[in-house]
């Protein structure tokens, strides 16, 4: 009958979003209903393509974060110093450029891996514990 969302209530009769504000009158209807021993469902996992572009993405937050802590303003422009060798920052770029295509190679390796079924889904916090290490040069 309901689908219980963190946001929003699904009415499954009609498919309508039911907004979690007291003076609703479908969510009073809702809050009366599950009162009564409704137990609503609750939704289907996002598909794993959904979930894995999710853990793309905080990876590239770790990486930025990264290149952040030391005052560039991504990982690209970080590693980009590489392509220069006369600069101040070249071994940092090497660095950061090395480390970056480290991550990936791992992150991607880790992704295959719960994909083909070896491996379980780790949090986001789990697969950042995977990754290498940033060493930069002294």
């Amino acid at each position: 009958m309901y689908t219980q969302h963190t946001t929003y209530i699904l009415r499954e009769a009609d498919n309508a979003e039911i907004p979690l504000v007291d003076d609703n009158p479908d969510y009073q209807r809702f809050k009366e209903w599950k009162a009564a021993g409704g137990i609503p469902g609750t939704p289907a996992a996002p598909p794993f393509e959904r979930r894995k572009s999710l853990l793309l993405a905080e990876v590239d937050r770790h990486l930025n974060a990264a290149a952040n802590a030391k005052g560039y303003d991504s990982i690209l422009s970080a590693s980009l110093r590489a392509a220069l060798p006369n600069s101040a920052f070249h071994a940092e770029g090497v660095a950061f450029g090395t480390w970056m295509d480290a991550v990936y190679a791992k992150c991607y390796l880790v992704l295959a891996q719960v994909e083909a079924g070896t491996l379980d889904e780790p949090t986001k916090d789990e697969l950042i514990a995977l990754l290498p290490v940033l060493q930069l040069p002294e």
